[in-house]
């Protein structure tokens, strides 16, 4: 396969950062309990990492309107989180060189996270990377229900670098960045920085290209 462009995750594939999943998982919690929602009766398995059953209750009870609302609120604190994740960052060592060599040898490049925009283009502005990405992609720029895992996270990436879904690779370390590749028809590289191990793809799809982390993507074109 030839490709035109390639995709990054960014927590755990281009910077090891300290974010705090715990704190960020519970942040529907800690947003919307003070406001009054039912969180236990809406998130009624415990796992509170996904928006879509607050738009399901909201939607059965006929307050959809209130999501844009809603998600401005959570987004916020989520971004709250995730800055405090900066702190004691580093960027994976061959991160730069690789970029460096994508870009001279005509790549397009993007990065795709479940990270707010702001929190993404800080991270990449601090390591001095975002000069070399023609597309910054976080969780609000479509809306919650587009973002990772959902494939129009890769189809919005494809029509902003302007190539096929089949001329674009995407290198991420967890399921959900795969899961969203996979979805969409995009190529994928699991590397094994962050969430991600040899197991870990081996038990979710031969298709997986794995390598040791996203600085050996080049190994692949």
């Amino acid at each position: 396969m030839t490709y035109k462009a390639i995709g990054f995750d960014l927590d755990g594939t281009l910077v090891n950062t300290n974010v705090n999943y715990v704190n960020l998982n519970d942040v529907n919690r800690f947003v919307l309990a003070p406001l009054g929602y039912p969180v236990d009766e809406i998130w009624k398995d415990g796992n509170l990492t996904s928006r879509q059953p607050l738009y399901d209750w909201l939607d059965r009870n006929g307050r959809s309107a209130e999501i844009p609302k809603l998600d401005s609120l959570l987004d916020a604190r989520c971004l709250e989180v995730e800055k405090l994740g900066m702190n004691g960052s580093q960027v994976y060592e061959g991160i730069v060189d690789t970029l460096k060599w994508l870009k001279e040898n005509g790549y397009k490049l993007g990065v795709v996270t479940r990270g707010g925009h702001e929190y993404a283009v800080d991270v990449l502005s601090l390591y001095r990377m975002i000069g070399y990405f023609d597309v910054i992609q976080g969780r609000d720029d479509f809306g919650y229900s587009d973002a990772k895992p959902s494939p129009m996270a890769m189809v919005h990436l494809a029509e902003a670098l302007d190539v096929g879904l089949d001329e674009l690779l995407y290198v991420g370390d967890s399921p959900t960045d795969f899961q969203s590749a996979d979805a969409a028809g995009v190529d994928y590289a699991g590397v094994m920085t962050g969430k991600g191990s040899v197991d870990l793809w081996s038990s979710m799809s031969s298709k997986i290209h794995i390598i040791a982390s996203a600085a050996s993507v080049r190994d692949l074109l």
